[in-house]
């Protein structure tokens, strides 16, 4: 089973903030910009080029759309993974793999964005998963063992790394 293709003229939304997260997006070519509003005058806050990933953490969560998408100014082409071949995927990697990627999701769902640690803690005293995430991130980003040879797996571990990278505590 391929995933599916769809073509975007310029413009055209893709989804609107607030609607069911039932899949995911790669983009193919041209761009796609992310709203908080889909209204003409509101800039978009990110235009995201060709292998890169929007609708993730609906997906992963169930949780609804957090921005709207819309295709940028050429033709657009997004490919569309549903959550059925989503967990299909899922089920074909290996047992580290999906370990890795369920830890790693895990993580992002429960912990929040830190600036900071609390007064008076540090990484370890917050939490161990956390400093697992912190030993985990250099070794996946620095090595090809991880990739599993799907493209749409392998952004969404990316996607996932830099979520994790965002919810760590800074030192001190």
């Amino acid at each position: 089973m391929n995933d599916q293709v769809r073509k975007y003229r310029p413009g055209t939304i893709v989804f609107r903030e607030g609607e069911s997260g039932d899949y995911a997006c790669l983009v193919k070519t041209g761009q796609i910009e992310l709203l908080k509003l889909a209204t003409p005058e509101v800039p978009p806050f990110a235009t995201l080029p060709p292998g890169h990933m929007f609708g993730e953490l609906a997906l992963l969560d169930g949780s609804p759309r957090m921005a709207t998408a819309r295709a940028g100014a050429a033709e657009t082409e997004i490919v569309i993974v549903d959550r059925a071949r989503f967990l299909t995927k899922l089920k074909n990697l290996t047992p580290t793999h999906r370990e890795l990627f369920e830890f790693f999701a895990g993580y992002i769902r429960e912990t929040p964005i830190w600036t900071k640690p609390p007064f008076g803690q540090t990484l370890p005293e917050l939490d161990a998963r956390a400093k697992r995430i912190a030993t985990l991130i250099p070794a996946i980003e620095n090595s090809d063992r991880m990739k599993t040879g799907d493209a749409f797996i392998d952004v969404m571990v990316k996607m996932l790394v830099h979520y994790a990278k965002r919810r760590l505590p800074a030192p001190g």
